[in-house]
């Protein structure tokens, strides 16, 4: 009996001392694991280390929960340095032993990061299984973030894929949620991938303002990686925008960070880009050097990533070395890479490429098959249609507040109602309560002994009615106070929508066209910009066509305010596609087919031809080289102001003549860009010489028909026309300031009847 005690209390002491050094290991595998996460981004090779030291003692506590996360981090550590098989092997132990203990949070976060690793090595299909499967676990834990960022993660692979607007959806939902729970690294992280989505449509200036958005969200979580990120993309966004030397030397600065933190991936990447960026400027020595320098990193690490690219970019030099044969293998090869990995726009650029090959060598039937290709995925690429999806996304939010507002007006309306009726009631009270006071005064004189104990009762009556009185009036100024809490949501309300349509303002000032890009296209020029209700429907625009004519235009879109900065959007979106793909004769051929363009837009089932929807417009097109412009108008006319000894243009009205100058005055036809009563007819092109000294006037009727004076009637043209001719030698900003100050003494206190715009060059 007494050797049978000892056995227990030695067997008791035997696994007492294992549970202690069991906790002392779980603690110390603990402390290993914060270590390596600390380690992850800043040196991936210390990372590994410190998890194969945790991993090294897994075994001693024996917990599968334990392991898996430290198969997790030791994989997540293999991420960070770039060696993907090794981390795919360690995620998918770590999910194993998840499975085993149901860690459903672990399972969510391990199918994101195997995603991860298979979107990196271009497996498109198998990463968006794994975030699939990703998304239905955070959906059953209800973390609203993780499931944003899984969307994230699934709409970046639909944009690599060329679906697009699948893509954008995905991430206009996870930027919602990330909002709506500030959730600031969230909110950058989406804000680079939508920049990413806008730069490979195109879409330059949205991709500028969500690159910067990205920024300066990085900047605030002083996240050194995530700057890097948004540098890297902005570094691509002014590629893109022809700002080259810019480019490169945000691209100097992205390179040295990615080298001190041994992104392998990330380098090659920024070396691809400036190959690509030497290439533009013909400097192909330097090209082909970054090019094979982003080519032996890939090589190094597995990287399939913007092969396609590559090998196309790598073509083209051999094309400009008259190299056709090699030249031609290399763009066949991008273009099977591109068709694995179903990247759109890398497809449409290597059958362009092809296309251009196979014509220099005089192989004019394959030429024109891969320029087939090319045009259908060219069409394909709707970056319209992407452009009106964001902004009935922001449209929609602003529904929302206007319907609560209406809802709170209501209510507030109900409770002036109440107070109305209790009002009312309160008066009859009284009233009563005076009759009676009365008749019992009046009956106490007659008969003071027998109405004595009435008056006691009706004494009793006057005091439950004051209980009454008193309770009701608290009930009215607890309704007053609800009323006034109501008024003060309102007017929040109402300054919120303020604020959305300012910031709709801002969106809309970054796609026309910046001062800076007017002044290298014009020698000097003004823009009187000036909406009627802080968004507008006139637009300007100013851009340099393919063949290397410079076009001017002024616009006013039906409507102002937000109906017509919409209508404006889609102007500038569709000028935009015309020139940036299509050659032109004049400016009526661009009228014409801009017309085209906005009537399939507003009306595609063509049912309803009596929409009066489209715009006014003005069109200019200038030869320097051979001084000649062509000029189309849509309702707007051009005015030309030049010395009176020189010749008149051919066609034009109602001549001014003031100290040895003439305006001019080339009317435009009389039908809009959009749906006509007249059926489609060609605009009216004129063309005429131009002078050095020559000033031009675009602009819509707003300033004209203002209303003001004395009398309170319009400014009219012909007053306008006087005004600009009296103040044209003056500098070209001075007249600005004068239009703008003659605006405001006319205008007084009355309302802007439409929007201004007034745009004043010299060619």
């Amino acid at each position: 009996m007494r050797i049978l005690n000892i056995k227990k209390c030695i067997t008791f002491l035997v696994f007492l001392a294992v549970s202690i050094f069991a906790g002392l290991h779980a603690q110390e595998i603990d402390s290993l694991l914060r270590l390596s996460e600390h380690y992850r981004t800043v040196n991936p090779d210390s990372a590994v280390s410190v998890a194969r030291q945790a991993l090294a003692k897994v075994d001693a506590v024996n917990q599968p929960g334990i392991a898996a996360r430290v198969y997790f981090s030791l994989g997540y550590a293999y991420y960070n340095r770039n060696d993907f098989e090794l981390a795919l092997e360690h995620f998918n132990k770590s999910l194993m032993l998840a499975e085993q203990s149901d860690n459903i949070q672990l399972k969510a976060l391990l199918h994101n990061r195997i995603g991860n690793v298979y979107q990196l090595k271009s497996y498109y299909s198998q990463a968006i299984d794994e975030y699939k499967k990703a998304l239905d676990y955070n959906y059953k834990i209800g973390s609203k973030v993780e499931i944003a960022r899984t969307l994230v993660n699934i709409g970046t692979v639909f944009a690599i894929t060329g679906n697009f607007s699948i893509a954008l959806q995905y991430m206009l939902d996870a930027l919602e949620i990330f909002e709506q729970s500030g959730e600031t690294e969230g909110m950058a992280w989406t804000s680079l991938s939508i920049s990413r989505l806008f730069s490979r449509l195109e879409i330059n200036e949205r991709a500028l303002q969500y690159a910067e958005n990205a920024l300066n969200h990085y900047r605030r979580l002083n996240n050194q990686t995530g700057i890097t990120l948004a540098q890297t993309e902005l570094a691509n966004i002014y590629y893109h925008t022809g700002m080259h030397d810019k480019a490169l030397d945000l691209l100097g600065k992205v390179i040295d960070e990615n080298s001190r933190t041994r992104n392998i991936h990330a380098q090659a990447a920024n070396y691809l880009l400036m190959g690509i960026i030497y290439f533009d400027k013909k400097q192909y020595q330097q090209s082909e050097y970054y090019l094979n320098l982003s080519l032996l990193l890939k090589q190094q690490v597995n990287d399939s990533i913007d092969m396609a690219k590559l090998n196309r970019y790598m073509g083209e030099l051999e094309l400009q070395r008259g190299n056709f044969a090699k030249g031609i293998t290399l763009l066949n090869k991008a273009l099977n890479d591109a068709q694995k990995q179903k990247i759109t726009t890398d497809l449409r650029d290597i059958y362009y490429s092809l296309s251009d090959a196979e014509r220099r060598k005089g192989n004019y039937k394959k030429a024109y098959e891969y320029f087939t290709s090319y045009s259908a995925l060219k069409d394909s690429v709707n970056a319209s249609q992407i452009a009106k999806m964001e902004m009935q996304y922001d449209f929609e939010k602003r529904e929302k507040e206007q319907e609560l507002i209406s809802r709170q007006r209501d209510a507030m309306q109900q409770a002036r109602l109440e107070r109305q009726r209790m009002a009312t009631l309160l008066i009859s009270i009284a009233l009563v309560l005076s009759l009676a006071l009365a008749a019992v005064v009046f009956r106490f004189y007659r008969e003071k002994k027998r109405t004595n104990q009435i008056l006691i009762l009706q004494n009793a009556e006057i005091l439950r009615q004051k209980n009454e009185i008193e309770n009701q009036k608290q009930e009215i100024e607890a309704q007053r106070d609800l009323a006034e809490r109501q008024r003060d949501q309102i007017a929040e309300q109402q300054k919120q929508i303020t604020d959305s349509i300012k910031y709709a303002s801002r969106i809309q000032a970054a796609v026309l066209p910046r001062s800076q890009q007017i002044s290298t296209l014009l020698r000097d020029h003004f823009v009187l910009y000036q909406p009627k209700n802080i968004v507008s429907g006139d637009f300007f625009w100013v851009t340099q066509l393919t063949d290397g004519r410079i076009a001017i235009a002024a616009a006013d879109c039906t409507g102002h305010g937000v109906p017509g900065a919409f209508m404006s959007m889609l102007g500038i979106t569709l000028l935009k596609e015309l020139t940036a793909t299509q050659r032109f004769e004049n400016a009526a051929d661009i009228l014409l087919r801009l017309r085209r363009l906005v009537i399939a837009s507003l009306n595609p089932a063509e049912t309803d031809n009596d929409s009066h929807d489209g715009m006014d417009m003005g069109m200019l097109i200038v030869d320097r080289k051979r001084m000649e412009a062509h000029y189309a108008g849509a309702y707007f006319p051009l005015l030309l102001i030049r010395d009176s000894s020189v010749q008149a243009p051919p066609t034009h009205s109602n001549p001014v003549i003031a100290d040895g100058s003439t305006l001019y005055e080339i009317k435009g036809d009389k039908m809009p860009i959009g749906h006509h009563i007249i059926e489609e007819r060609m605009f009216t092109n004129h063309t005429f010489t131009i002078f050095e000294n020559d000033l031009f006037y675009l602009l819509s009727d707003g300033y004209s028909d203002q209303f003001g004076g004395p009398k309170n009637s319009k400014f009219m043209m012909v007053n306008l026309k006087k005004l600009l001719l009296d103040i044209h030698h003056l500098p070209l900003i001075t007249q600005q300031s004068i239009l703008q100050e003659k605006f405001d003494e006319f205008k007084g206190n009355e309302k802007q009847v439409d929007d201004i715009l007034i745009m004043g060059f010299r060619i």
